[in-house]
C-alpha cells in the first residue's frame, strides 16, 4: 500500500466535518486533536508566533497561508457555498481554524522528530522546495499577499517545514507492517439475540433446540440494537468471540454468557470477503495512525509547547472573493516526491 501524504491523511476528515456544519450541528473544539487525544498548550507565546514546540515556532504568516488554502479547498461542497449567509459561518471558521492548528502541529512535531533522528532535506530536495516556493508565491495576487503577510522567503521556510514533515512521514509509513492475516481482518455476518435476563435466555435456548425460528425469536426478544450484524475481531468480549468465530455458515450457537447478558448467534457468513478486504485496509491505516501517534506522544513528552491563544483569537479567515489560493500543498507535491 502506497503511503499517502500527511496532508491527504488530514484532509480526509475535513469534508465530513463540513457536512456536519451544513446540517447545522456545531462542532466545538478545545485544543487541537492528535490521534484520539486533545493537546493543550499554555498561553505564553508572544509577538507573531502562534505556537512553539521546543525551539520551533509557527508564525502568524504560516498559519494564515494554511487558513487561506483550507478556506478555498473546503469552502464549497457539491457546489454549495458554505461561506454564504445560509450557513453558520462562525462555527465553520472555528472548525477550519482548529483543523489548521491540528495540521500545523503535526507538521512541527514531525520536524522536531526529524531533528532528534538527524533527518534533513537533501540539497536536491532543498532546490525543489525553493522552486515550489517561487511558483506558489508568484501565484498569489496582491490581496492574498496582503492577507497572509508572507514573503517569498517566508513561503520557502514554510515549504521546508512541510517537506521535512512529509519526508519523515513517508519514512514512518514505510516502516509500518502492511501484512494482515485473513483471520485478523476477518469480518463475520450474523444474526444475534441478546437478552439480559437469565431465565429468558434459557427459555430461548430451549426453543432454539426445539427448532424455533431464530428470526422470530430475535424479533420477539432481542435487546440488541440490531439483529443483523457484521463484525470483526475485538468487537465482542473474549467469551463471546471465542465461540462465535468457530461457527460455520448456517450454524447457531448455544447460549453464550457475557459480562452483562446472554447471546445467541446465527452465522450468515463466517467470512464476508468484501468487508474483510476493506478491513485489511483499515487495519493498516490504524497502524499508520498509531505510528504517527507514537511520534507525537514522544515529542509532546520531551519538549515544552505553548500556544498564543490571544493572537490566534485575533486571526480570522478573510472571506474576500479575491482570495482564491488553494494550491499551497499541491505545488510542493508536484515538485517533490519522497
Amino acid at each position: 500500500m502506497k503511503p499517502e501524504t500527511i496532508t491527504k491523511q488530514i484532509f480526509k476528515i475535513i469534508p465530513a466535518l463540513l457536512l456536519v456544519l451544513i446540517l447545522g450541528l456545531g462542532l466545538l473544539f478545545t485544543g487541537c486533536s492528535i490521534g484520539d487525544r486533545q493537546v493543550y498548550f499554555a498561553s505564553k507565546s508572544g509577538g507573531h508566533t502562534v505556537f512553539k514546540i521546543g525551539r520551533m515556532a509557527c508564525s502568524r504568516e504560516e498559519a494564515k497561508v494554511y487558513l487561506a488554502n483550507y478556506k478555498n479547498l473546503y469552502g464549497k461542497i457539491y457546489d454549495t457555498d458554505l461561506w454564504s449567509e445560509d450557513y453558520d459561518t462562525k462555527t465553520m471558521e472555528e472548525s477550519i481554524k482548529d483543523a489548521v492548528i491540528s495540521h500545523l502541529t503535526k507538521v512541527y512535531s514531525l520536524d522536531m522528530y526529524a531533528q532528534t533522528k538527524e533527518i534533513e532535506l537533501s540539497e536536491e530536495e532543498k532546490d525543489k522546495v525553493t522552486q515550489a516556493a517561487e511558483t506558489y508565491y508568484k501565484s498569489l495576487n496582491r490581496t492574498e499577499r496582503k492577507y497572509t503577510g508572507a514573503s517569498k522567503k517566508d513561503i520557502t521556510k514554510m515549504y521546508e517545514h512541510y517537506a521535512l514533515a512529509e519526508k519523515v512521514y513517508k519514512q514512518l509509513m514505510s516502516g509500518v507492517d502492511e501484512n494482515v492475516s485473513e483471520d485478523e481482518a476477518r469480518i463475520m455476518e450474523a444474526n444475534v439475540i441478546y437478552v439480559t435476563d437469565e431465565t429468558l435466555a434459557k427459555d430461548i435456548a430451549t426453543q432454539l433446540k426445539n427448532g424455533a425460528s431464530f428470526d422470530r425469536l430475535a424479533s420477539s426478544y432481542s435487546q440488541a440494537d440490531s439483529i443483523h450484524v457484521t463484525f470483526g475481531r475485538n468487537t465482542y468480549e473474549t467469551a463471546v468471540e471465542d465461540v462465535v468465530f468457530q461457527l460455520d455458515d448456517g450454524d447457531i450457537s448455544d447460549m453464550i454468557q457475557g459480562k452483562d447478558g446472554y447471546y445467541f448467534f446465527e452465522c450468515v457468513s463466517k467470512y464476508n470477503e468484501e468487508l474483510s478486504e476493506q478491513n485489511k485496509v483499515a487495519i493498516v491505516s490504524q497502524r499508520q495512525e498509531q505510528a504517527m501517534e507514537d511520534v507525537i506522544s514522544a515529542i509532546e513528552t520531551d519538549y515544552y509547547s505553548d500556544f498564543n491563544q490571544k493572537l490566534w483569537d485575533k486571526i480570522t479567515i478573510d472571506k474576500n472573493d479575491k482570495i482564491t489560493t488553494d494550491s499551497f500543498f499541491t505545488t510542493l507535491d508536484d515538485k517533490i516526491t519522497f
